[in-house]
């Protein structure tokens, strides 16, 4: 969460950490001012009429309508996202199970473009909640995405995709990994940094 945090041995002196963040105060106001860029203040979402909710790249407003029966409790109708009202408690359960229904397919066409690019495959794509993560590869060729993934422009998707589909290959973030990602994605650069400084709007 960006706190700043000294770890040390009971034994050492409280004069002797003091001296330390003395020493690294400079160094400490530079992080902490990266930290306040990089994780700007996200309201509390309260699912009513007029908020906005990203679906690849692009914020939608959300409208709660009346009960319609035999209609989804969600769904994006005429550039709105409707939200039955008697369901508003439970918004973010179904923005989440909206979110990785869309999702998967997404993933699964724009993986199945990247396997030739790429020269392998994974054992199965997976939706599911990551924590901090956008996405993962197991150790027994298993692709997971975050549901947040659902939020991004398309181009950041690609770029996730592509990245964990060379984990395949290369398991660490080693030069090898970052070549055979550029030479899939040459400015994959500009999508990471645009992940670690906008990342932070997408989230529920």
């Amino acid at each position: 969460d960006g706190q700043l945090v000294l770890a040390s041995p009971p034994e050492v002196p409280i004069e002797t950490l003091e001296k330390i963040v003395t020493d690294k105060r400079y160094w400490i106001y530079s992080k902490l001012l990266k930290k306040e860029s990089l994780n700007p203040t996200v309201s509390v979402r309260e699912y009513v009429s007029g908020e906005g909710f990203y679906y690849l790249g692009r914020s939608y407003r959300l409208k709660l309508v009346d009960v319609i029966q035999q209609q989804p409790s969600l769904k994006l109708y005429q550039s709105c996202f409707e939200l039955q009202r008697q369901e508003q408690a439970q918004g973010r359960e179904h923005f989440i199970q909206w979110y990785q229904e869309h999702l998967q397919p997404i993933l699964e066409q724009q993986i199945a473009v990247l396997i030739k690019r790429v020269g392998t495959a994974p054992r199965s794509i997976q939706v599911r909640e990551l924590g901090n993560h956008w996405g993962s590869c197991g150790h027994k060729g298993d692709l997971y995405f975050h549901w947040r993934v659902a939020m991004l422009p398309r181009a950041m998707i690609e770029y996730l995709a592509v990245h964990e589909l060379v984990h395949l290959i290369e398991p660490h973030h080693s030069n090898a990994f970052w070549d055979r990602v550029e030479q899939i994605v040459p400015n994959y650069l500009e999508r990471k940094r645009y992940l670690a400084e906008n990342g932070a709007s997408y989230a529920l």
